[in-house]
């Protein structure tokens, strides 16, 4: 007999390239096709018989109508309101096919069509709504009243061809970091539906599908997070790897949660003692990504990654708040479904409880301060000076009409960094000795309590009598003196995380030697140390990062750095052609050459990227502003245009990264005829050890990668609980 179903699938996968082609070439039939992917998510959430085939469909239509809008982009056709939002005729086809998530309605799409793939390839649950495709319907319905295929209003058509891209997503990465963390989001989401089946006691194991989209929603929310830094590093908006912006914050809160589900995962039983515990903070995990979707969207607090004039944060909280409500009623629900299983739980388990207690712990400290911010800003509370670094410098040479846009920006609130910081130092080091006394007892249960008790002891002497970041700390660079007040804590964080390493390293390396699962052990081992190693470079080059400024003018002479280093600028060329970024009025582009001579007398060449959408001597502010824009983000952000933007020379070591900013504003304005002298401001940054982080970012993505798409033996040897 003919199986009819065995067809089904690529007849309606048909329907991608047909809703591409047709949004293509009608872009009005666009919103018509996403509304209507939409309406078969939603068919797919209630309805149990056909359940897949309607997930397919959905799924189809989304990545149609994203193709067809890549197509648009790349086409140039500003008739589409996105299009001319975003885009611009003279972007490279890889700028304009990252603008398909440059937008708010082309990243919710986006988020949309992931979830509905998950929803169409997922096994189904024992209920009889599927939360996944229920949360795919939401947002892609959320999709179609935001109309990415609108048409463009005629008035914005007379204004200009197009609005053109904002400077600072005119990055490579723009085509890594956005998708990836999208990617996660959708993996994390899928976990909810799996977290109300086992919280309403419909579930008496944990999934082995929902534990592999676990891992792949870490391991791209790591890679997602890490491709964000470099990002970061290399623009004026941030120059450093980590703000606590508002949008990090709820996305650092994700990620622990995750890691706090996955410490859960091995031996979860219904019914074992607080067996509701993971299915939990995998549900919160949901809640909090659709949060930090919010959060993205909401002008409340002063963010870096906020969508300008986007207005679906509202729905994204109430889908956060509706999935919470779910959550709570099948706790409810199912607190009589499942007998209590007596358990006696030896030290290990209690290891893996007070872990994940651990990262809960640092991930609830995230989301109450980022709950904080929303309550200070919508009660109007003052924001205390501390946390106004610079603002003093600045008011004092601000214009009177200046003066109150300056002050508004700085008292604008947003998540309070080094409190965060500092709160989190405790659950860190309770992590590291936990992490390293757990691999050790698999060595040998006597090694395991014996290096606990001399981790402990080192962890406690260095809090006490301080250690390399208490010693090395020279105040020679950007550090808040709150965070250096407990540096001796960061000192202990940083010897728990060297037990955590060391211990994971010798683990994976003799049971690897023992057993047939060698990738697996290795991953686990790998996941582990590069987690650690980017610690260590995080906290290092944060801590102990330097800075120099100088006013020069452009010559061949040399100028020498207290550093160590010596650099000149020779040149600046200037550029008025349009590249497709947003312009204000006459923008330029200059690229400064500089030369750069280490401490080991190497030379490195290359050159800096100095953008404004405004013109050569409005841009100019006078190179203290420049000196303070380049060192406070915050100013930065205040001080920011989308047609404007800075870009660092970076000499990459071993031993420190270090960025040389020059800002070239008065030279341009000299050259063109201005008052000023063909002068350049430059600040030289250093961050040493900042390598390990990026060697860290590299070898725990290599082994979530592995535990993420490779299948998990059947019977590891006494696997070590899994990160990723």
């Amino acid at each position: 007999m003919h199986d009819h179903r065995t067809n089904a699938r690529p007849a309606i996968w048909l329907a991608l390239p047909a809703a591409a082609l047709s949004c293509a070439a009608l872009p009005a039939a666009g919103n018509l096709a996403v509304l209507g992917a939409g309406l078969c998510a939603l068919a797919a959430g209630l309805r149990s018989d056909g359940r897949a085939a309607w997930a397919r469909a959905a799924a189809a239509l989304l990545w149609g109508t994203l193709l067809g809008l890549a197509l648009l982009l790349l086409g140039d056709r500003f008739e589409v309101r996105y299009v001319w939002l975003y885009s611009g005729a003279e972007l490279p086809p890889h700028l304009k096919l990252g603008n398909v998530w440059g937008g708010d309605e082309g990243t919710t799409l986006l988020l949309a069509a992931f979830c509905a793939s998950l929803a169409a390839r997922g096994r189904g649950q024992p209920m009889r709504v599927d939360a996944t495709a229920l949360i795919a319907a939401a947002i892609a319905l959320l999709a179609a009243w935001l109309g990415p295929f609108s048409a463009t209003p005629a008035e914005l058509l007379a204004q200009a061809a197009s609005q053109g891209m904002n400077a600072h997503l005119m990055k490579i990465w723009m085509l890594l970091h956005a998708p990836l963390v999208l990617a996660a989001y959708a993996w994390t989401l899928a976990l909810a539906a799996p977290a109300l089946a086992a919280l309403g006691g419909h579930a008496t194991q944990w999934p082995h599908d929902a534990h592999m989209r676990a891992r792949r929603a870490w391991m791209l929310l790591t890679a997602g997070i890490g491709f964000g830094m470099v990002w970061a590093f290399e623009d004026a908006m941030y120059g450093l790897v980590w703000h606590w912006d508002p949008v990090q914050t709820a996305v650092f809160a994700v990620w622990c949660l995750l890691g706090a589900h996955l410490h859960g995962v091995p031996g979860w039983r219904a019914g074992r003692p607080a067996w509701r515990w993971m299915p939990a903070a995998a549900l919160f995990a949901a809640v909090l990504t659709l949060v930090a979707m919010g959060v993205t969207r909401h002008e409340a607090l002063a963010s870096s990654h906020r969508y300008v004039g986007a207005a679906s944060a509202p729905v994204y909280f109430a889908l956060a708040a509706l999935l919470a409500a779910a959550g709570a009623a099948m706790w409810w629900r199912g607190r009589t479904r499942v007998a209590p299983t007596p358990l006696r739980q030896g030290f290990a388990a209690w290891g893996l409880r007070l872990t994940q207690y651990a990262f809960a712990v640092v991930a609830a400290a995230a989301a109450a301060h980022l709950a904080w911010a929303f309550h200070a800003s919508a009660q109007e509370l003052p924001r205390p000076d501390d946390l106004k670094p610079f603002f003093a410098t600045l008011a004092g040479w601000a214009r009177g009409s200046e003066l109150p846009a300056l002050r508004a920006a700085f008292s604008q609130w947003d998540v309070d960094g080094y409190a965060l910081a500092r709160a989190a130092l405790y659950p860190l080091i309770l992590i590291g000795l936990l992490g390293g006394w757990f691999f050790m007892r698999r060595l040998s249960p006597r090694l395991g309590w014996i290096s606990l008790a001399l981790a402990a002891l080192a962890c406690g002497g260095v809090w006490l009598e301080g250690g390399l970041l208490t010693h090395e700390y020279t105040g020679t660079g950007v550090l808040s003196q709150r965070i250096v007040a407990v540096l001796p804590r960061i000192d202990a964080s940083l010897a728990a995380g060297a037990y955590l390493a060391l211990a994971a390293s010798a683990w994976s390396i003799r049971t690897a030697a023992r057993t047939s699962a060698r990738g697996y052990v290795l991953a686990v081992g790998l996941v582990h140390v590069g987690a650690m190693c980017a610690l260590w470079g995080a906290l290092l080059s944060t801590a102990l990062n330097g800075y120099s400024q100088h006013v020069i003018t452009l010559s061949d002479d040399w100028q020498r750095d207290h550093h160590g280093y010596a650099f000149r600028v020779t040149g600046v060329d200037v550029e008025r052609t349009a590249d497709g970024g947003r312009a204000d009025g006459d923008g330029f582009r200059a690229f400064a050459h500089i030369e750069l001579l280490t401490p080991s007398q190497s030379l490195v060449s290359g050159q800096t990227l100095y953008r404004d959408g405004r013109s050569a001597i409005e841009g100019y502010s006078g190179p203290m502003r420049e000196i303070c824009e380049i060192l406070d983000y915050r100013y930065a952000r205040y001080a920011d245009s989308p047609g404007y933007v800075l870009h660092p020379f970076i000499e990459r070591g071993w031993a420190r990264d270090v960025q040389l900013w020059v800002s070239p504003a008065a030279a341009v304005a000299a050259l063109e005829g201005g008052p000023q002298t063909p002068q350049a401001t430059v600040v030289l940054r250093h961050f040493p050890f900042i390598s390990l982080l990026w060697l860290g970012l590299t070898l725990t993505l290599a082994g979530a990668l592995w535990l993420a798409f490779a299948p998990r033996p059947p019977r590891p040897p006494k696997p070590a609980p899994d990160l990723a």
